[in-house]
């Protein structure tokens, strides 16, 4: 019975702990946030002086190009900065920023 009982605790902390992790999901503001040193607020800024400024663009071109950056077959001379921004970031978090920026 004791070790149902410290089973059932044990259970119950995963639970916890799986659905706090799930109650913090990142929205695409809060992932952009790194992004505006390069890219500016509303990405109006051509990032390290040769990127075409985000503003304007659709979540479909941003996503493309994100994922470009992810898998290497995007980005020009200086696309190193971005391939470990967009490695880090999950498929989820790609595409909810992007359609975050598109809205600027």
């Amino acid at each position: 019975m004791k070790n149902v009982a410290v089973f059932l605790c044990i259970l119950g902390l995963i639970l916890i702990c799986v659905s706090f992790g799930i109650a913090e999901e990142t929205s695409g503001k809060e992932l952009y946030r790194s992004c505006a040193a390069c890219h500016g607020e509303n990405g109006e800024s051509m990032a390290l002086g040769v990127s075409k400024p985000l503003k304007g663009q659709t979540a479909k071109q941003i996503l493309e190009k994100l994922n470009g950056y992810a898998d290497e077959t995007y980005g020009g001379s200086k696309k190193s900065v971005m391939l470990g921004i967009a490695k880090r970031m999950t498929e989820e978090d790609r595409k909810k920023v992007s359609e975050y920026i598109s809205a600027f």
